[in-house]
C-alpha cells in the first residue's frame, strides 16, 4: 500500500514542482537601486585598472632590474 502511495505521489509532487518554476513570478532581485548592468561595467572598469596598474608597475621593476651577470666564482688552483 506504502508504494502504491508513493507511485502516485511522486509525480504529483513533480508537477507541482514544475508549475511553480514556471510561474511568472517576479524573481527576487534584491532591494539595490542600482541595475546589474552598471554594477557589472563599474566592476569591469576597477578590473581594466587594476591590470593596468599591475602591468606598469611590473614593466617600472623590469626596467630597474639589473641586466648583467655577476661573474662566476673561480675554482680553487692546486686541486685542495
Amino acid at each position: 500500500m506504502e508504494g502504491q502511495l508513493v507511485m502516485y505521489h511522486t509525480p504529483l509532487a513533480t508537477v507541482a514542482l514544475l508549475a511553480r518554476l514556471r510561474a511568472r513570478a517576479v524573481p527576487d532581485r534584491g532591494d539595490s537601486p542600482v541595475p546589474s548592468a552598471i554594477i557589472i561595467a563599474g566592476l569591469v572598469i576597477l578590473a581594466i585598472a587594476v591590470v593596468t596598474w599591475i602591468y606598469f608597475l611590473g614593466q617600472n621593476f623590469m626596467a630597474e632590474a639589473p641586466t648583467d651577470l655577476p661573474e662566476p666564482p673561480q675554482a680553487p688552483v692546486g686541486g685542495g
